[in-house]
């Protein structure tokens, strides 16, 4: 059997709000050198459009890091009882030199106890959602990997990832009909 190695990162539309920021600030820009006062000058409007380019490079670099920061993978080695996992990968460029830089959560595929999905009414808009997952051993959230693109499919992935190494032999899966003879 092939190994499987997925990764998932956030989706770019998951950042709507600070995209629809920059956007806003681009048309409050144009409005108020359209509308404002002509004896002003153009100094001032050519130091406002200054401004406002370089907060929406600013917010459009924020977005690209905190999306590369991130990172949701699913390994499936039958091979390889370590490469049999979840894992959660979160690095924190905002502290480089501390023990929290980069922080992983691994869950055993055999240990998947529960897989939910949350979304917000805009998520479910944009198709992109909160995988939580729970590992047994622990009632709380384990793994928490925000905003992935399309997650009831990820969740399905997972699930029948995990189903391989979680059913008895020759079972099947509840809600599944066995064959009829």
């Amino acid at each position: 059997m092939e190994p499987v190695y997925k990764y998932y990162k956030p989706a770019w539309r998951s950042f709507y709000k600070l995209l629809i920021l920059m956007l806003l600030l681009i048309i409050l820009a144009g409005v108020a050198s359209f509308v404002g006062p002509l004896k002003s000058g153009t100094k001032y409007f050519a130091w406002m459009w200054i401004a406002v380019i370089v907060i929406d490079v600013l917010l459009l670099i924020y977005v690209a890091i905190k999306r590369s920061t991130m990172l949701l993978v699913l390994r499936d080695n039958p091979d390889k009882a370590e490469d049999q996992e979840v894992a959660f990968i979160v690095c924190h460029p905002t502290r480089p030199f501390s023990s929290d830089f980069r922080q992983s959560i691994e869950i055993g595929l055999a240990n998947i106890t529960h897989i939910k999905v949350g979304q917000t009414m805009f998520q479910t808009l944009f198709n992109i959602g909160d995988i939580i997952i729970t590992s047994s051993g622990t009632a709380t959230e384990e793994i928490f990997a925000p905003n992935i693109p399309n997650p009831q499919a990820v969740r399905d992935e997972i699930q029948i990832h995990a189903r391989k190494y979680t059913m008895p032999s020759g079972s099947q899966p509840s809600g599944v009909a066995a064959p009829a003879e």
